[in-house]
């Protein structure tokens, strides 16, 4: 017979397992969606000739599903999640949101997009500036 505390570990790693498990399902369904983003992206440039705001939105998405998909890989590993790269992705996903609908006048919307991304590449410059070992939260 275990002790008491014995259960504890043992649970501990079939609920980290089984958190791995979905994660890893997460890493195959994003390749999936990532294969799909590349293929729709090769229709509407060279089949469809959308305009290139259109492109290049197209293309900032699968930047962000890559982005995810890093970050899932890091999670695997590290059993932790990357606050940097979160910031990238955020980054990242504000800009395809200015392509895909800009501003049409200068407004609130334009100085809200400015200082969000003021606040987000902040962030990620101070995490640069702590080190590789704060670069990361548990």
């Amino acid at each position: 017979m275990t002790p008491h505390t014995d259960i504890h570990d043992v649970l501990r790693r079939a609920f980290e397992l089984a958190q791995d498990a979905i994660v890893a399902s997460l890493c195959v369904i994003l390749l999936g969606v990532m294969a799909f983003s590349l293929w729709s992206l090769g229709r509407i440039a060279f089949v469809e000739m959308r305009p290139a705001a259109e492109v290049l939105s197209q293309i900032a998405l699968i930047l962000i599903l890559v982005e995810l998909f890093r970050s899932l890989i890091f999670y695997l590993r590290e059993h932790r999640v990357s606050v940097t790269l979160m910031l990238e992705v955020a980054i990242v996903s504000e800009v395809r949101e200015i392509l895909l609908y800009p501003p049409a006048a200068l407004g609130t919307q334009v100085y809200g997009n400015a200082l969000l991304l003021a606040v987000l590449g902040g962030l990620l410059y101070l995490r640069a500036g702590t080190g590789p070992e704060n670069s990361t939260a548990e």
